[in-house]
């Protein structure tokens, strides 16, 4: 959600606020001067004269956005509404449409950010008694402007038409920020969950992420076959310590490259740990993983690594294994672990399956 810090405000104003006020205030400068042409149509151009203020009031209401405190700028815009309201039932009667203006300030107090329950209540009550007084009053003592019939339903449609149209102007402003904030909210939660997933240095799968992977796939297919490998790559320890781990990163890095290649729309791979990575091959057979897991490992010893002007041949040791329907995830990557470590005391650059 952006924010603004306006140059005079000991507080930090959210555009969608201002922007809402705004808005409104845009309205309200329409409204004033199709009530004007009114009065001067119904024949009562003195009538004009007090409405003009509220022009200008709401014009430099609108310019001080901007430039007050945003309590401020919330002040004047319930005088500019509260005081047209109570201003038009008095002058000229309860059934004009003046009360429906009602509903745009209490959207605004409630839509604001910078009250707490209690001050949004309160406001509210402040609303209903006005509400409550200026009828009464209608009751008691007679309008101060009589008009036709026809004038009042004109001003009726107009003051209908205008509170309705700031309604929508505000709850559009609000709500589309509420769904940018949603989305944005979203987008950052995925994004969480995609680097709590992934290694930062490779790009790939973590360990956590692959055992998510690999539950949810036993849990939703208890009766499928799998596979899973581990490989390992060989004399990693001796290439950090000739090289420098700058190069040790890179050979993850290239590799993890590889890896990602060979295994699109085939399986998943992360990085398990180190210098071991973990291959997932689902719906297919020992034989068919192997036959996959032999087709990386070339890849793998084909594949020079060129660090400052140095090509490094890297081979690599794997254990595969098959899913028994009954072993639980842990055993299943011990049982592969085994063959690796099998793989790695009887040669390297190898698959054990």
């Amino acid at each position: 959600m952006k924010l603004v810090n306006h140059k005079y405000d000991g507080e930090i104003s959210p555009v969608y606020f201002s922007l809402a006020m705004k808005r409104s205030y845009n309205v309200f400068i329409i409204y004033f001067g199709i009530f004007i042409l009114c009065m001067a149509a119904f024949g009562y151009p003195a009538n004009c004269i007090p409405v003009f203020f509220w022009l200008i009031g709401t014009l430099v209401a609108r310019y001080g956005i901007d430039h007050l405190w945003v309590r401020w700028n919330f002040l004047f815009y319930v005088i500019i509404s509260a005081g047209w309201i109570s201003y038009f039932i008095y002058f000229y009667g309860w059934n004009c449409g003046g009360t429906n203006f009602i509903m745009p300030l209490m959207l605004m107090s409630m839509f604001s950010v910078y009250d707490t329950f209690f001050t949004k209540i309160t406001f509210t009550v402040f609303l209903f008694l006005l509400r409550m007084a200026l009828f009464f009053h209608c009751q008691t003592y007679p309008v101060i402007y009589p008009l036709s019939t026809g004038q009042m339903l004109i001003l009726q449609v107009v003051n209908t038409i205008l509170s309705f149209v700031i309604m929508g102007v505000i709850c559009i402003t609000f709500s589309t920020n509420l769904q940018k904030a949603e989305k944005h909210l979203l987008l950052y939660n995925m994004e969480l969950r995609q680097q709590a997933g992934t290694d930062p240095l490779t790009g790939l799968y973590n360990r956590r992420r692959m055992e998510e992977i690999l539950d949810n796939h036993i849990a939703a297919n208890p009766n499928e076959i799998f596979c899973i490998a581990i490989g390992d790559i060989d004399f990693f320890k001796s290439v950090n310590d000739t090289y420098g781990h700058d190069c040790g990163d890179l050979v993850l890095q290239e590799l993890s490259a590889l890896f990602k290649d060979k295994t699109m729309g085939k399986g998943h791979v992360c990085r398990w740990g180190g210098e071991e990575f973990l291959f997932f091959f689902p719906y297919v057979n020992l034989d068919q993983s192997s036959t996959l897991i032999n087709d990386i490992k070339m890849s793998v010893s084909y594949h020079p690594i060129v660090y400052k002007d140095t090509a490094l041949h890297i081979t690599m040791t794997f254990g595969v294994e098959e899913y028994d329907y009954s072993s639980d995830l842990s055993a299943l990557i011990k049982q592969a672990d085994e063959k690796l470590y099998y793989g790695k005391t009887h040669g390297r650059n190898t698959v054990i399956f």
